[in-house]
C-alpha cells in the first residue's frame, strides 16, 4: 500500500500514456474501421469505381496540396454535415486522410457514427503520399 501511495503519480502518468496511444487501435476496433495504405488508396482511386476520399485537414492545409480526387471536409465541421455526407457518400466506400492518420481516424468515428458502412483510415496520411 506504501508502495502505491508513494508511486500514485507515476503509474497515473504511465495509465494516461497507454490511454493516449491505444486510443486510435481501440477506436479503430470498436467502430471497424478499416486501415488502407496510400498504394492501396492510389489503386482505389484508379478503379473502375473509385473510392470516395475525404480530406479532414484544415483548409489552408488542403490549399498547401491535396490528393486530387479528395474532396475537403475539415474534421470540426465534419459531425454537422450528416446529411450532406450521406448525399455525397450514398453506396460508396469512403477512405479519410489527414497529415499522417491521427486526424482521420477521428474523421472516420465521425462518418460511422453517422451511419456510413465502409470507412477506411488512411495510414501515414499525406506524409506517406
Amino acid at each position: 500500500m506504501a508502495w502505491l501511495q508513494e508511486n500514485g503519480t507515476t503509474i497515473l502518468m504511465m495509465v494516461l500514456f497507454l490511454a493516449f496511444v491505444l486510443r486510435g487501435p481501440v477506436l479503430a476496433y470498436y467502430y471497424r474501421i478499416g486501415s488502407m495504405s496510400v498504394h492501396e488508396l492510389s489503386q482505389r482511386l484508379a478503379s473502375a469505381r473509385p473510392i470516395l476520399l475525404i480530406d479532414v485537414r484544415t483548409p489552408a492545409e488542403f490549399a498547401g496540396g491535396h490528393v486530387g480526387q479528395a474532396r475537403s471536409y475539415p474534421l470540426g465541421s465534419l459531425s454537422s454535415k450528416g446529411d450532406e455526407m450521406k448525399k455525397v457518400a450514398k453506396d460508396n466506400d469512403i477512405a479519410v486522410i489527414c497529415r499522417s492518420g491521427s486526424r482521420s481516424l477521428m474523421g472516420s468515428v465521425a462518418l460511422k457514427r453517422l451511419g456510413m458502412e465502409k470507412v477506411y483510415n488512411v495510414a501515414g496520411g499525406m506524409l506517406h503520399w
